[in-house]
């Protein structure tokens, strides 16, 4: 009879514990997306690339050159997009979580960066 009881005692605990952890990780904020930039300069112009796992964006933040913000992105299974430009500002995205690699330039000639998500 004492053994039933040390076993039941020791069921509960767990119990008690695994319903404790449950709520804590349901409970527990979700982590910020993973978010990180880029800074080209061209002459007296200034671009910034921005991405997360679901949008990618170049923005022109100084200077009065022609350039246009340019951006592409690559997904989690490989598909590569065209690249997408505007005088200014330019923003794509795609589903949440599915973009691994964006890519941004300040000019249609320029050098490339590349921010890279995992």
């Amino acid at each position: 009879m004492e053994e039933v009881k040390e076993r039941m005692t020791a069921i509960a605990r767990f119990a008690a514990i695994t319903v404790s952890l449950a709520l804590a990780t349901a409970m527990a904020p979700a982590p910020p997306p993973h978010t990180d930039w880029v800074t080209m300069r061209r002459g007296t112009c200034t671009y910034v690339g921005r991405s997360d796992h679901t949008y990618a964006s170049t923005q022109k933040t100084r200077g009065g050159c022609l350039g246009h913000a340019w951006v592409r992105l690559q997904r989690r299974d490989g598909a590569l997009s065209r690249w997408h430009h505007a005088p200014g500002f330019k923003k794509i995205s795609t589903k949440p979580g599915r973009l691994s690699t964006s890519f941004h330039k300040g000019w249609g000639n320029g050098k490339v960066y590349r921010i890279r998500h995992y």
